[in-house]
């Protein structure tokens, strides 16, 4: 009777202790996250479900969305590079580039990108009180004109 107790308690430690890897395993391998591809030379873009425009965006907080747009305004610190969707970049969209990045997108991205209609796709998050996204890699900006 002890050996049946014990095989049934030690059996329920190890199903939980799968549950909880599988569960892990669909958040990190399953993600909505767009995967770079490793070789740096080419990306895939990925659309998220739903395409808004950057007008909308701060209604999406925390949503992964494809944002569509003018890149109306850029600046380049050396440490980011802000792609602006409207020029109060203070209370609107902005597209984020950091420099540990800079090196997967094209040269200059901040006149690449200028005057260009483009898709955003990421998590929108804010900052300071406005919406942005973060860019680690070039599949998630898509230039349409």
């Amino acid at each position: 009777m002890d050996l049946n107790r014990e095989f049934y308690k030690r059996f329920g430690f190890v199903f939980i202790g799968i549950i909880a890897v599988l569960v892990v395993a669909r958040y990190t391998i399953f993600s909505t996250t767009p995967a770079s591809n490793l070789s740096g030379r080419s990306f895939s873009y990925k659309k998220a479900d739903r395409v808004i425009s950057w007008k909308d965006a701060d209604k999406y907080i925390g949503r992964y969305v494809t944002v569509e747009g003018k890149i109306v305004r850029t600046y380049n610190s050396g440490k980011a590079c802000f792609l602006n969707f409207h020029p109060d970049y203070k209370r609107y969209l902005t597209a984020v580039i950091f420099k540990s990045d800079f090196n997967k997108f094209p040269e200059n991205p901040e006149e690449y990108y200028k005057d260009k209609k483009v898709q955003v796709i990421g998590t929108i998050k804010e900052y300071k009180g406005s919406p942005e996204i973060i860019l680690n890699s070039p599949s998630q900006i898509r230039v349409l004109e």
